[in-house]
C-alpha cells in the first residue's frame, strides 16, 4: 500500500474514532439537559459504563437503577439509625420511613418491569409514587431534625431525573 494512502486512512480513522465518544457524550448532555437536576443526571449516567453507546431508553434504565440503588441504600441507613436511636419521636419517624422505602423499593421494581416492556406511562406512575414515599419520609421528622435529609434529597433528584428521561421516550 502507498505510504500516502496509509497516512490518509489512519488520519480518517483517528478522526472518526475521536467523534464516537462525543456522540455519546452529547446524547447524555442532551438527555440530561431536560432534567431539573442536570449535574446529578450527567454524573449518574457517566458513572455507568453501560451508558456508552446507550440510546435514551437505555439511559432511562440506568437512571432508574440508580434511583433503585439509592432507595436500598437509604433503607439500609434507616435500619442502622433504628439500632442507635433513643428518641421516641425519631424512632417512630424512622419506622415510618422504613415502611415508605419498602413501598418505594417495590414501586421501583415494578418500574423496572414496566420499562423492560416499554410501558413508560406506568414507569412514570411508579417512579412518582416512589418519589412521594421519599418525601413522606422526610416530612415525618420535625423541621430540621431529619438524619435522612441528604439521602431523601438525593433519592428525590434521582427519581426526578428518571421522569425527565422517560418523558423523552414516550
Amino acid at each position: 500500500m502507498n505510504p500516502l494512502s496509509v497516512f490518509c486512512f489512519l488520519t480518517l480513522l483517528s478522526i472518526g474514532l475521536n467523534k464516537i465518544p462525543q456522540v455519546y457524550g452529547d446524547l447524555i448532555s442532551d438527555t440530561c439537559g431536560k432534567a431539573l437536576y442536570k449535574d446529578v443526571c450527567e454524573k449518574t449516567l457517566r458513572a455507568d459504563p453501560n451508558s456508552r453507546g446507550a440510546k435514551v431508553d437505555g439511559l432511562a434504565k440506568i437512571a432508574l437503577k440508580a434511583a433503585s440503588s439509592s432507595a436500598k441504600t437509604t433503607q439500609g441507613q434507616i435500619t442502622s439509625l433504628l439500632k442507635t436511636a433513643k428518641d421516641k419521636a425519631v424512632i417512630a419517624a424512622l419506622k415510618d420511613c422504613n415502611e415508605n422505602y419498602d413501598g418505594a423499593n417495590s414501586q421501583l421494581n415494578d418500574s423496572l418491569k414496566a420499562m423492560v416492556n416499554k410501558r413508560y406511562a406506568d414507569v412514570n406512575i411508579w417512579v412518582t409514587a416512589a418519589m412521594t414515599d421519599g418525601d413522606s419520609c422526610e416530612d415525618g421528622f420535625k423541621k430540621g431534625t431529619s438524619p435522612l435529609t441528604q439521602a431523601n434529597t438525593n433519592f428525590g433528584q434521582l427519581c426526578s431525573n428518571v421522569l425527565a428521561i422517560t418523558n423523552q421516550i414516550k
